[in-house]
């Protein structure tokens, strides 16, 4: 076999594998010959499987059959023991999702392990189980984010995806899950490392303290050293494994709080809107009642209830008040005195002059119309026109010759009355 044991020529020989005979069984030796690095090569061979496609998975799996077969006939159980803690998950891995052709390959391999008792009972019904479960439609979470870790083989640590397989976020990764995916990663890179170490732990332990074979003393010194070797080893992987795990809880536990609160958020809406519709439905009915009271009560089923408005408007105190008529006040009109006779007034008229001028009688109209006649005129023409009115009903039924007698009277004593008012000395003086 050409070149040296690393980790980049296994990953090498895995990379160029196909499904030839020759490439398998070469790839086989060539493993086999390094059987001290049997647990990091199934390791290796482990990630490889995860990565692959389906067909390339079943490469692998025909690579890990010629394996573990040729350990058993050559009596290496390095190898056996590096396959036991992985080989339940790998073989589910490889079935889930592939077509049915090679699940149908799968399961006759699987069958040919079983005939031949290359693993122990307990780890062929675990492989068996699982594939069952897939077949059913149920799909196994065992060794995924709430598997546990069986020591001594059967299941392992954070093998299968719960949120779509062992591979990386798609495209279509919401942001939210993307850490998510990022630490699952991380808890499957670290599980395959794990089931590993941890089952090639175990079983040196019960192989060192089996009392049925204990080597001579030297010896077993030196193989105890060796088994404290292997359990740091183990130790380490473990709590690699626990780290990359509680990161992955505090980001389920993150999302989970996230989920929380949006959910708590949606329920205060769901209950206003339920609170909503409850009064819009209550405010409905009421409308509804109104419309109808006010149809059985003379309405018209608008809010205009004639029948009842106009008995409303009968009542006193929705009665509107009366509005009086706006009228002048009357005016006081006196009862005019009986006329003179003219007899009277023509004796009266023919006294000596020489005798003193006895008081004349007028008429009452006479003494209104002087008065109206010797009254200051109004600015606005007003009192003019109403004294020449009232003086034509003061003469009416009197003498003419008496008629004249009162204007020229009336004249005189005006026009004195007026030249009187107009001697007011024109000066700035105040006078009361």
């Amino acid at each position: 076999m050409s070149g040296g044991y690393s980790d980049e020529n296994v990953r090498t020989k895995l990379s160029g594998l196909n499904d030839s005979q020759d490439s398998i069984v070469g790839v086989a030796q060539w493993i086999m010959f390094h059987r001290r690095r049997a647990d990091r090569s199934a390791e290796l061979w482990f990630e490889r499987l995860k990565e692959s496609s389906a067909h390339r998975k079943l490469n692998l799996l025909y690579l890990a059959n010629e394996i573990v077969q040729q350990s058993k006939v050559k009596n290496k159980p390095e190898f056996l023991n590096a396959f036991n803690p992985i080989i339940a998950e790998a073989s589910e891995f490889a079935y889930r999702g592939s077509p049915a052709n090679i699940q149908d390959k799968i399961r006759r391999v699987v069958v040919v392990w079983r005939e031949r008792n290359i693993f122990p009972q307990q780890i062929q019904g675990d492989i068996e189980a699982r594939l069952d479960d897939i077949d059913k439609g149920k799909g196994s979470a065992k060794g995924g984010l709430g598997g546990g870790l069986k020591f001594g083989g059967s299941s392992m640590l954070g093998g299968s995806s719960l949120l779509g397989g062992g591979g990386g976020a798609g495209g279509s990764t919401p942001l939210e899950l993307v850490p998510i995916m990022k630490t699952h990663k991380d808890v499957a890179d670290q599980a395959s490392s794990v089931t590993i170490a941890v089952g090639t732990a175990n079983t040196e332990f019960q192989k060192q303290f089996d009392p049925s074979n204990l080597p001579p003393p030297p010896v077993y010194a030196a193989r105890l050293s060796q088994l404290l070797k292997t359990l740091d080893t183990a130790e380490a992987a473990i709590n690699g494994a626990i780290q990359a795990r509680k990161a992955h809880v505090r980001n389920i536990e993150r999302l989970l709080s996230q989920a929380k609160a949006a959910l708590d958020k949606d329920e205060k809406a769901a209950a206003d809107l339920a609170e909503k519709r409850r009064k819009t439905g209550e405010t409905k009915t009421d409308v509804e009642n109104m419309i109808l009271r006010s149809m059985e009560e003379g309405g018209d089923g608008n809010g205009n209830d004639n029948g009842i408005e106009g008995e409303r408007s009968k009542t006193p105190e929705n009665r509107s008040p009366e509005i009086e008529a706006l009228t002048p006040p009357g005016q006081i009109q006196s009862d005019p005195e009986p006329p003179t006779p003219a007899s009277e007034l023509h004796h009266r008229h023919s006294i000596s002059a020489t005798d003193p001028p006895a008081p004349v009688p007028f008429h009452a109209g006479a003494s209104e119309l002087l008065a109206s006649l010797t009254a200051p005129l109004a600015h606005n023409g007003v009192g003019m026109k109403r004294a020449n009115v009232d003086e034509g009903n003061v003469f009416e039924g009197l003498d003419e010759d008496l008629v004249n007698m009162f204007k020229n009277q009336a004249a005189e004593t005006g026009g004195g009355q007026k030249r009187q008012k107009m001697d007011v000395p024109d000066d700035d003086e105040y006078r009361p």
